[in-house]
């Protein structure tokens, strides 16, 4: 049995290891064939790369830039406006640009041309003697008539004491021969036509006086007579003094009572009162007044009674005549029975003024205006003292 059980074993062990074998021999030549006959293993590819992007190529020729904003102009500095300008419009002067020589006058006798800024110069009117002596002095003044020079009608009386003095007659004017002679509206036709008749150039400048401080003729006359620089002084100077009344008194007038009512009267035979259209009007309401004869219906320079006054009934009344008569004549009105009513009589309100500062007519009106402000407003004005016009200094 063991002989059997041995030879079946190696029977079978011979037939394992020749299956075995031959197996391993067969594995080994499947996988030689298989070797042998799988293709080769084809390579990945490489990921083709991204193209750099080319730069776009810049223009020969550059793009322009856009333009630059237009640029705000410098702004031109306003010029300056001529010191002159305040000759234009001046009723007379024909040419206001021009400075020069020969100038051009419109007059109401018609036309005349001053070829040179007259030496010597004749004034018909004390007013435009005071304008003139202002402008260019004394010393340019032909002559005088003998009003000119007395301290209770003129301004200027001291200014005119060496100056030559003449009559009324036109053949007294013609004897001057002045380079020119200045009338006012009131000078009499006769002697004017005298005058220019015998180849004097004669100017009619009228007279305004009042509140104004006769600035129109003023600047007329400065024109005239070469003297513009000074008549624009003059002209400033009396228009803020008239200014300076006006800003004291605002805070001083009292408008729930009124304001109080001036009466300017004179009296040499008969009494007259000053109405409306009169320089003593303009001065009565620059001073803070108001003028009553007016208001009554009276124009210009009136004959007046007692009665009148009465009816009038101011609350002020100012004497415009020299301090004597005035005087006097202030005890006629503080005794007359007819006015013991009227509020200037009752509260004693009766003053002479100065007629050398409210009867001219000419810048000198501004005292008027001062010192009547002072006399109707004296609290205002309680730390002021005005002063006269300086006489003109070359």
């Amino acid at each position: 049995m063991k002989w059997f059980d041995n030879t079946v074993l190696d029977s079978i062990r011979h037939r394992w290891i020749a299956g075995g074998l031959v197996a391993a021999i067969a594995l080994f030549a499947t996988f030689a064939v298989v070797a042998c006959s799988s293709p080769e293993p084809t390579a990945t590819p490489e990921p083709t790369p991204t193209p750099v992007p080319t730069a776009t190529p810049i223009p020969a020729t550059a793009t322009p830039k856009p333009p630059d904003p237009t640029p705000t102009p410098t702004p031109t500095a306003t010029p300056e406006p001529s010191p002159y300008e305040a000759f234009k419009g001046v009723n007379g002067i024909v040419d206001p640009e021009n400075f020069g020589w020969p100038r051009l006058i419109e007059t109401s006798e018609g036309s005349i041309t001053i070829d040179a800024p007259p030496e010597r110069v004749h004034y018909l009117s004390l007013g435009h003697a005071e304008i003139g002596a202002a402008l260019v002095g004394a010393d340019k003044t032909a002559a005088i008539y003998p009003f000119f020079s007395d301290p209770e009608v003129s301004n200027i009386s001291d200014l005119l004491s060496d100056v030559q003095v003449i009559g009324f007659e036109p053949e007294e004017v013609v004897a001057l021969d002045p380079d020119i002679a200045i009338a006012s509206q009131y000078t009499s036709p006769d002697l004017v036509n005298v005058v220019a008749a015998a180849g004097i150039q004669v100017v009619r400048v009228s007279e305004e006086g009042g509140s104004s401080g006769d600035v129109p003729n003023i600047l007329l006359m400065g024109y005239m007579l070469g003297a513009e620089d000074r008549a624009l002084e003059l002209v400033e100077e009396v228009r803020s003094r008239v200014q300076f009344v006006a800003d004291q008194i605002l805070g001083y007038q009292k408008q729930d009572v009124g304001l109080p009512g001036v009466l300017a009267i004179s009296k040499y035979v008969d009494i007259y009162a000053a109405g409306g259209n009169t320089n003593l009007d303009e001065i009565i309401e620059a001073a803070g007044g108001y003028n009553p004869a007016k208001e009554s219906g009276i124009d210009s320079f009136q004959q007046v009674s007692m009665e009148s006054i009465a009816a009038i009934n101011p609350d002020v009344i100012i004497l415009t005549q020299p301090l004597e008569s005035a005087l006097e004549f202030a005890g006629e009105l503080r005794n007359s029975p007819v006015l013991q009513d009227v509020p200037a009589i009752v509260n004693d309100e009766v003053h002479p003024v100065n007629p050398t500062q409210f009867t001219t007519l000419s810048h000198w009106n501004v005292r008027g205006i001062e010192e009547l402000a002072k006399l109707l407003y004296p609290r205002a004005f309680a730390d002021h003292e005005f002063e006269d016009f300086g006489p003109y200094i070359p």
